[in-house]
């Protein structure tokens, strides 16, 4: 057997791909915002404790496709311009977007997770994330969405309704925000499992 050499994350990074200018305005943004309902996230565990707000403290709701479909054509439109830059999956449908409030006052943050492992309708696999800040990072403190293929981790520095692509399988956390809200949307795109 031929021992591979693990490459040098700092000099060859994982793929992600960021867009500033994609379309998305603050009137769409306001309209989102205007229909949702925060409650406290949950997520899936073995022990049934879904609640443990030391792995994640986000208030979230998700954007329904049939009140924003000027919202999700947009959407469409810039996965598959991502899709066919970067990623070049198979890809076929995405699901519901989740908005998210990360709040100093709550300790808002999301631990090191990954979002590959989860199967859609028809056993379709998350193949895509991306995550778009709403907020300005002048509004708040911490709160960086870190890309995690190594414990060091890679900075996206978002800026204000910049969205950032990246591999459904690749570790990823959001650190602990320590002063104001920071608002964000994220979502999945799915397509068969990889072969």
């Amino acid at each position: 057997m031929y021992q591979l050499t693990p490459p040098n994350i700092r000099n060859n990074p994982f793929p992600y791909y960021k867009l500033q200018e994609w379309g998305l305005t603050q009137e769409m943004v306001d309209s989102i915002e205007e229909s949702m309902e925060v409650r406290p996230a949950r997520y899936i565990t073995d022990d049934q404790h879904d609640d443990d707000t030391s792995i994640r403290s986000t208030d979230i709701d998700w954007i329904d496709t049939r009140m924003h479909p000027e919202f999700y054509a947009l959407l469409g439109n810039v996965i598959h311009y991502a899709n066919n830059t970067l990623f070049k999956y198979a890809i076929t449908d995405l699901e519901p977007c989740q908005y998210g409030v990360y709040d100093a006052d709550k300790k808002g943050h999301y631990e090191t997770h990954s979002d590959g492992a989860f199967k859609g309708q028809h056993g379709q696999v998350r193949k895509i994330s991306f995550s778009i800040l709403l907020s300005d990072p002048k509004d708040f403190e911490g709160g960086e969405l870190l890309l995690m293929p190594d414990f060091q981790g890679l900075q996206t520095d978002l800026q204000k309704h910049e969205i950032c692509f990246f591999p459904s399988w690749l570790p990823h956390k959001v650190t602990p925000v320590t002063k104001g809200i920071r608002k964000s949307i994220v979502g999945w795109v799915h397509g068969p499992d990889f072969v």
